[in-house]
């Protein structure tokens, strides 16, 4: 197996998996085919579905669907859907908050594979010498995300909303959450696994609301697309997910090497990276399966959380590309 974490760390990573299918022509000797590029955006590195994608990336799964997968890696989700949106990504790593208000603004997109139906490490979190022990007294305080319309800010937003309060959401992007936290530049954040996880386990931060327990079942996050794209390349897109869900189901079914993979990918003590795999990798959807109630009940939490826009949930998905996982 040649696993090249490298490139994967680096913000513009880009991680090539390359060799052409051999095809036959009457009359002719066997010719390898070019395989077709497919362009796959991820939100952040240390977020699951970077995981996923870096697995079906080593376990050659693009290659057995006669694809090149290049990887690049963004600072937040809205970066990574500026990137779709202007087609310097085919697939990326997202959720209904992007898709939703994109659909607002006329950059019509869905998900098209759904991974999570939980914010599952999903928490706000203050440093472990905070005076501050619940959500009630951030009122007035800074609260780090990592850009406006992503993920974390939404839930930053659906805490104000639960709780009755306002505070301000600093924007950082996904690399200075942490640094932020700790340095004091702001009172709290929101953290995603396996960041939360590793700052409770070192005893630099700790959680004062779980997302994860505190949210409904809901559509969270999974694969986007264009409808430019999905219109205009739905064989390779079929393809893309095949690959991608068979790199999900050899992480689910292969625990050991699964907790290397999450270790090595987000550079993370193993002790954290086991916690990632028990409490977020086994709770992602296998078969990405999706429906208009996950759809609007994420839809009704945006709304919490102060968006007021798109209300048309059986518009943020598809159904069509139910994935066939590859085999590693």
């Amino acid at each position: 197996m040649n696993r090249n974490i490298g490139p994967l760390i680096s913000r513009r990573g880009v991680l090539g998996v390359g060799a052409g299918l051999a095809a036959s022509v009457v009359g002719m000797p066997y010719l390898r085919a070019q395989p077709t590029t497919v362009q796959i955006g991820l939100a952040t590195r240390t977020w699951f579905p970077s995981v996923v994608a870096q697995t079906a990336v080593d376990q050659e799964l693009f290659e057995k669907e006669g694809l090149n997968a290049e990887l690049t890696v963004y600072q937040s989700g809205g970066e990574a859907f500026n990137a779709v949106a202007a087609g310097a990504a085919d697939v990326i790593s997202s959720g209904p908050a992007q898709v939703a208000i994109g659909r607002e603004q006329d950059v019509p997109s869905r998900i098209v594979g759904n991974l999570c139906n939980g914010f599952f490490g999903w928490k706000l979190i203050v440093p472990v010498d905070s005076d501050i022990e619940d959500v009630g007294e951030l009122a007035g305080a800074n609260v780090g995300i990592t850009s406006a319309g992503s993920a974390t800010d939404a839930l930053a937003q659906w805490a104000m909303a639960e709780f009755g309060i306002e505070f301000n959401n600093v924007p950082v992007g996904g690399a200075g959450l942490v640094p932020n936290l700790l340095s004091g530049n702001v009172a709290a954040a929101v953290l995603y696994s396996p960041l939360s996880f590793q700052v409770e386990q070192e005893g630099d931060g700790r959680a004062i609301l779980d997302f994860g327990t505190a949210i409904p079942e809901h559509l969270v996050a999974g694969w986007v697309a264009s409808e430019q794209y999905i219109e205009a390349n739905p064989d390779v897109l079929q393809r893309t997910m095949n690959a991608l869900y068979g790199g999900l189901v050899y992480l689910q079914e292969n625990r050991d090497d699964a907790v290397r993979i999450i270790a090595e990918v987000n550079g993370i003590p193993e002790g954290v990276a086991e916690q990632e795999y028990q409490e977020v990798f086994l709770n992602l959807v296998a078969d990405g399966a999706m429906n208009v109630d996950l759809a609007d009940r994420a839809l009704e939490i945006l709304r919490l959380a102060g968006f007021t826009g798109y209300d048309q949930p059986e518009m943020i998905f598809t159904t069509d590309f139910p994935p066939v996982p590859t085999q590693a």
